[in-house]
């Protein structure tokens, strides 16, 4: 049953994302953070996503979570939006997927660019990853969505958004328009020449120069203003 994500909201439960809502099972570690941190005991309510627009609401049983009523659904965002952003300094990365999680992004990658600092090999590719993931499953539970974004991480400017069509952030551009949707957001040193003079469109969408974290926040805002 298709429902408005307002009814989610209303029932005013704790909320977590599972896996699978056939297979509600709670590992060790999500017991016992319902236990401590929301001082939930068996019996208790609480509503929970796949990630993929199904929620339904349960009841703790020791371990295991027993539905109650129908499972639910909610349509996704008419307009999807697309962040793009230059990898960044340790821990800004995890604060950037938070938020724009929070926000409601669609899909959220992370690619090196020519000034990017960090330089990951493959094995700290996939950690860094999995560390993504993670942040983004608990910030769509701390803001009670039902859409997981896609999470990327990986690639050069060139592989990942180089004659994409994909928009380049750049303060001396042209204001942004409520028809973008996907934007790439550059390094704290900024784009370099090279990459300025790829064929992309470039917008502005403050007159600030902004720290790249803030900057994707910024626009993400912007971009599911206009989406919703």
């Amino acid at each position: 049953m298709n429902r408005p994500l307002s009814e989610l909201h209303e029932l005013d439960l704790p909320h977590i994302v599972l896996e699978d809502l056939n297979s509600p099972t709670l590992q060790e570690t999500e017991m016992h953070h319902l236990e401590t941190v929301r001082r939930l005991r068996w019996g208790s309510h609480l509503t929970a996503t796949d990630g993929r627009g199904s929620w339904n609401v349960f009841r703790i049983d020791k371990s295991v979570l027993s539905p109650v009523g129908e499972r639910q659904f909610c349509e996704g965002p008419k307009a999807v939006s697309e962040i793009y952003i230059s990898i960044t300094k340790s821990g800004k990365p995890e604060l950037v997927t938070q938020k724009l999680t929070e926000l409601g992004v669609s899909s959220i990658s992370f690619f090196f660019s020519e000034r990017s600092v960090p330089k990951w090999d493959q094995k700290k590719i996939e950690k860094n990853r999995k560390k993504l993931l993670k942040v983004s499953r608990l910030a769509l539970a701390q803001s009670k969505g039902v859409w997981l974004p896609k999470i990327g991480l990986g690639g050069s400017f060139e592989e990942i958004v180089k004659g994409t069509g994909i928009a380049l952030a750049h303060q001396s551009a042209k204001a942004i328009t409520k028809e973008v949707q996907r934007i790439a957001i550059g390094p704290e040193g900024g784009w370099s020449a090279a990459e300025l003079d790829a064929s992309n469109p470039k917008y502005s969408f403050h007159r600030s120069i902004l720290r790249s974290e803030t900057a994707a926040i910024a626009v993400a805002t912007i971009l599911e203003s206009e989406s919703s």
